[in-house]
């Protein structure tokens, strides 16, 4: 990889929210503040801190975290100077007044809005409330392998008319092949006009070899955690 490709790759670091599904979504206070100092200010461009399934998501049906999102989030914003904070919103499990309101309010930089791969519609008030408020927002597909290039790029064109600044595809399952990777995120980089990511699973330790695939077929964007910590690890 050359240095031009290198400095433009932008890394968001999803190790304590991606990560919290493997530890049961028991990430402590402690724990968030002291690995927000230590990659604070590395070029990492922000750190999603949360449950494992995102804002507002903590429960008895998919696990319930040690301490709130309003906790995780002002931990981790206390020891972040440079670096960005950002959120991850699953349509479905959380609102606008419960949780992305008081997210913002915390000081939360980003968000990540994501949705079954082909269900953007459902996206629309989150992403749209987030863009008329001038939040960094990204529009992020999952499980992306379960339907087809073309569709992709309809469902992603819909994030990008709601606001959405990039689009992100989620290997949720990590059914993701190198060839898969190429003819995806080359699709959509070709025909859309805003930044391309992508996030691997490394339940067959294939997430670097995957992400690289998918910097060498334009996308700009790599979502991953510290050592593979996350879902399934």
């Amino acid at each position: 990889m050359n240095n031009d490709i290198q400095s433009s790759i932008k890394i968001i670091d999803s190790t304590l929210r991606d990560g919290s599904h493997a530890i049961r979504h028991q990430l402590s206070r402690e724990a968030i503040s002291a690995y927000c100092e230590n990659v604070d200010g590395s070029g990492i461009h922000a750190v999603v801190v949360g449950h494992g399934n995102g804002l507002g998501a903590s429960s008895i049906q998919v696990g319930l975290s040690a301490i709130s999102d309003g906790e995780m989030l002002s931990a981790a914003r206390a020891s972040l100077k440079k670096t960005k904070l950002g959120a991850f919103f699953l349509a479905g499990f959380a609102t606008i007044e419960d949780d992305l309101a008081p997210a913002l309010a915390l000081g939360v930089d980003m968000v990540c809005v994501a949705a079954h791969c082909t269900e953007a519609d459902v996206t629309q008030q989150y992403i749209s409330y987030l863009s008329e408020r001038s939040v960094e927002v990204y529009g992020v597909l999952m499980m992306y392998h379960l339907t087809t290039k073309e569709v992709l790029l309809e469902e992603a064109k819909k994030m990008v008319s709601y606001g959405a600044q990039g689009i992100l595809i989620m290997d949720s399952a990590g059914a993701s092949t190198p060839p898969l990777v190429r003819e995806t995120i080359s699709h959509l980089v070709e025909h859309l006009d805003v930044p391309v990511g992508f996030h691997g699973h490394d339940n067959l330790a294939m997430a670097v070899g995957h992400s690289y695939m998918a910097i060498e077929s334009g996308a700009t964007i790599i979502d991953g955690t510290t050592r593979g910590f996350g879902a399934g690890a």
